[in-house]
């Protein structure tokens, strides 16, 4: 693509994220991931609790930790306070508390999952004919699954070790240890589940091309997000006198933006190849 084709093509790109209140939009998203998480930990807790020691859960979150430090420090408060939130869940019964906590996580995620619905389908310039109530009630469903696949990943974490050690497998990484190859892995990660999510979320359902821009483009800003918050938070004393006052939600509230800003972005791009015929741009 040259110059001219190039310019022409992030005005509109542009133009079309200014139309569609992108910044708005992540930000709300933002808001209520932050919303979700604390009640979201008391509920992964309480499940978790069912089959797990307090000790065992704190042990297979050091190994989630371990397997990505870089990451884990950029937010090692947030994690931190997490963690307790969990391993002190974990030692009650389910109570009126936990309950509350599930309709606060699941409404709150849900909303994640139906404003991500929303922004795609306002992007791809679709009306969705699915009710209303629907859509939500699926958003609901998937909440619910993910919190379940927390759950079954720490226990996992606990289990599978062990089951290794059995069969003489000692010292099962999850991770490489090497850092530029973890970071591929989880970038790959990354754009599969934005990939997905680009296609599957949303209205008008498509099979996104391998080669697509717009997934591409999504990922590397939220890689970007991801080692840029965390360096500027690391060097920077404005922001670093915010958190001591409002805590490490500042910085994953700021990199949550971020990333869903970036999502939207490869939305609109996505929506520009598929009005385009199908081309990769």
């Amino acid at each position: 693509m040259s110059l001219k084709p190039s310019v022409a093509y992030a005005r509109e790109i542009s133009s079309r994220m200014g139309r569609h209140r992108a910044s708005l939009s992540a930000g709300g998203l933002a808001y209520f991931v932050v919303l979700a998480i604390a009640p979201a930990a008391v509920v992964v807790g309480s499940l978790a609790g069912l089959l797990l020691t307090p000790a065992e859960i704190r042990d297979a979150f050091a190994q989630l930790q371990d397997a990505s430090p870089t990451l884990a420090a950029n937010a090692a408060g947030l994690t931190d306070a997490l963690i307790s939130v969990v391993e002190n869940a974990s030692t009650t019964a389910f109570t009126i508390t936990t309950i509350v906590s599930v309709l606060v996580a699941v409404y709150a995620s849900s909303k994640v999952v139906y404003g991500i619905r929303l922004a795609q389908d306002t992007s791809y310039g679709v009306v969705s004919t699915d009710r209303t109530l629907i859509v939500r009630a699926i958003s609901a469903v998937i909440t619910l699954v993910a919190l379940i696949v927390v759950v079954a990943l720490i226990v996992a974490l606990t289990f599978v070790p062990r089951i290794l050690d059995a069969f003489g497998l000692h010292d099962v990484r999850i991770m490489t240890g090497v850092s530029a190859l973890d970071w591929v892995v989880l970038v790959l990660a990354a754009w599969l589940l934005v990939r997905l999510a680009m296609g599957h979320l949303t209205g008008a359902r498509q099979r996104i091309p391998v080669g697509a821009l717009g997934p591409m483009a999504a990922t590397t800003v939220i890689a970007g997000a991801t080692v840029g918050v965390g360096v500027y938070a690391h060097f920077s004393s404005t922001l670093s006198a915010a958190i001591l006052v409002f805590g490490s939600p500042v910085i994953v509230l700021l990199w949550l933006y971020l990333c869903f800003l970036g999502l939207l972005l490869g939305s609109e791009m996505e929506a520009v190849r598929r009005a385009g015929g199908g081309s990769r741009v």
